[in-house]
């Protein structure tokens, strides 16, 4: 990625923000460019200390909309808001809370089957020094089977886990949606 691309993927990213704050975001993003340049830094290595443009939108947008006071999706009234809210609560404790957390056990339990599963073949030493060579080779094979069953669980999880961190991030976006009143687009 080159700085041009860099900075139409942020601005592209950051089109919520109105253009006069967007355009000073942008040039201090450009002042890291200039002096990157001047320590003798290509265009790669400052967009690698920078980050991905999609990590630093998210981090500005939530900046932005935390310190900005107003609001492009001004609260439509006060009390629709309380009532959303605490009827959100209410429907999150009663049909939510339960099914995630049950969700997050089987996650976390799976994690650890797998951590289980990776150091399985050092479970197989004692067996080799307490019984001989023949039950240490069947144990030891038997468990290298079990460590490569879980680094591939392993991996699952790491998918798994990204996809419940994005659809619990996204459903907490659709909660603040709801009691803010703003529309989905």
């Amino acid at each position: 990625m080159v700085k041009n691309e860099f900075f139409h993927r942020l601005e592209r990213l950051l089109k919520e923000i109105p253009a006069k704050d967007r355009k000073e975001i942008l040039s201090d993003f450009e002042e890291h460019f200039t002096i990157g340049f001047n320590e003798g830094k290509t265009e790669e290595e400052i967009i690698q200390e920078l980050g991905d443009p999609e990590t630093i939108s998210e981090e500005v947008l939530a900046d932005y909309y935390a310190t900005n006071p107003k609001s492009p999706h001004p609260v439509t009234g006060i009390t629709r808001s309380i009532l959303a809210a605490i009827g959100l609560l209410f429907f999150n404790l009663i049909v939510i809370l339960g099914p995630l957390l049950g969700i997050l056990s089987a996650y976390i339990a799976f994690c650890g089957v797998s951590v289980g599963f990776v150091f399985s073949p050092l479970l197989s030493i004692p067996i080799g020094i307490d019984s001989g060579f023949e039950p240490f080779l069947f144990a030891f094979f038997s468990s290298l089977v079990l460590c490569g069953i879980g680094v591939l669980l392993g991996i699952a999880m790491i998918y798994v886990g990204k996809f419940l961190w994005y659809a619990l991030v996204s459903y907490l976006r659709f909660n603040i949606n709801v009691i803010v009143g703003r529309n989905r687009s």
